[in-house]
């Protein structure tokens, strides 16, 4: 359904975003500035549980066909 791809994009977008905040991040280790993006991190990583609900990938896609179904 429409909103399960919708769904899952933020899901992949989601990912994309820490993703890149934990590369910004290794390029300030051994600084006084690598904590930095932490809020940032800890922000996505909790949009990212509510996306998909605290599943596992594949308890995740389950639950994403039986909703079409």
């Amino acid at each position: 359904s429409t909103a399960q791809f919708q769904r899952m994009m933020n899901i992949v977008h989601v990912e994309g975003l820490i993703r890149g905040l934990d590369i910004a991040k290794q390029t300030y280790e051994g600084t006084n500035l690598y904590y930095r993006y932490d809020a940032f991190i800890a922000k996505q990583n909790d949009k990212l549980f509510d996306l998909t609900s605290g599943n596992s990938p594949d308890l995740l896609l389950r639950e994403m066909l039986q909703c079409v179904e």
